[in-house]
């Protein structure tokens, strides 16, 4: 995930990105490993994409099936993973609830609001399957 750009890009194993920065000029990076589950489906948790630290709101993640995946994730804004098919179902707190997804470039977004409890770690689960899309 680029963050001056929101820009996702999946780069296979072994694969290599060109950056190239002017003196003081910086830019914010997350890479991410993806995991590519039994059924054929790519995925990977990015994490609250608007945050410096993205990735340090994902607490746990697990993929309990070859078509589930399971997070635990603490905060609040919007949620940010990358899928090569988009999801059946999402689930936070085992509530369903509406998602983005890009088809062009994977990514799946969740809005997380602000928990009544401080400390609080979301449950959100992904059900994946079906045809690919990228």
């Amino acid at each position: 995930m680029n963050m001056g750009i929101g820009e996702v890009i999946y780069l296979p194993k072994d694969a290599s990105r060109p950056v190239t920065l002017k003196s003081r000029e910086y830019e914010v990076f997350t890479v991410v490993p993806a995991k590519k589950l039994s059924d054929g489906v790519t995925f990977a948790p990015i994490g609250l994409i608007k945050m410096f630290n993205s990735g340090g709101a994902i607490k746990q993640y697990e993929s309990k099936s070859s078509t589930t995946v399971d997070m635990k994730v603490h905060g609040s804004g919007l949620f940010g993973a990358y899928s090569s098919a988009r999801p059946k179902r999402i689930t936070v707190d085992s509530e369903e609830t509406e998602f983005g997804y890009e088809v062009e470039s994977g990514l799946l977004t969740i809005d997380l609001r602000v928990p009544e409890k401080e400390l609080y770690f979301w449950n959100i689960t992904i059900a994946l399957g079906g045809l690919l899309c990228n």
